[in-house]
């Protein structure tokens, strides 16, 4: 009879090891459920962040193009030759006419330079410039237009500098010294970068 309750016993011990063990595995599926399902959530909302925040080719393109734009007509804003003027003749307040001594597209002489006007104009266009060189610098170029790209970061500083010298040639007085300098800048611009830009940009004539 002692045998008897010992094997009972035995049995009663073994079915609360089994109940036990098959509660733990319970425990640990529903567990491991919970994490999966939490790492699928987490990972498809990364995914679609991901999809969200990232821009198109077309949208790419179109605000590169926006962006050369942009500067251009600012550019010629500072130049004092707006976009669309037809005027045989630029005004003395151009810097074609004030830096670069043109009284018309086809007559060029030095009288005509202004030093004092050429140094507000050279001043707001190297702004211009280094403005457009900095939002370049953050701006991803689409691939059609990165040859276009490397010529604006490798040309633009070097207008630059050359503006800086026109610059410093207003400060002499002499119309032969500025038109020098602007000589230097106008041949590190034209065609090199206005040929970019009219890659770039086609909607506008670049001169």
């Amino acid at each position: 009879m002692g045998a008897a309750r010992g094997r009972e016993s035995t049995r009663r011990f073994r079915d609360v090891q089994m109940k036990g063990a098959a509660a733990s595995r319970m425990v640990l599926s529903s567990v491991l459920g919970a994490l999966l399902l939490i790492y699928s959530t987490a990972c498809g909302s990364s995914s679609t962040q991901g999809v969200i925040a990232s821009p198109t080719a077309d949208s790419v393109t179109r605000s590169y193009v926006a962006l050369v734009h942009n500067y251009w007509i600012q550019y010629k804003t500072a130049e004092a030759d707006p976009i669309g003027n037809v005027a045989g003749e630029f005004s003395p307040a151009d810097a074609a006419r004030a830096c670069f001594g043109l009284l018309d597209p086809s007559t060029q002489d030095v009288r005509y330079v202004d030093p004092l006007t050429c140094r507000v104009r050279s001043v707001a266009m190297a702004a211009v410039h280094e403005k457009f060189l900095s939002d370049l610098n953050s701006t991803r170029p689409p691939p059609k237009f990165a040859t276009d790209d490397r010529t604006f970061q490798s040309q633009l500083p070097k207008a630059i500098a050359d503006l800086k010298a026109v610059i410093s040639a207003t400060d002499t007085g002499s119309k032969d010294a500025v038109l020098q300098a602007t000589t230097a800048y106008v041949n590190d611009m034209m065609p090199t970068v206005t040929d970019a830009l009219d890659d770039v940009d086609p909607s506008v004539v670049h001169n």
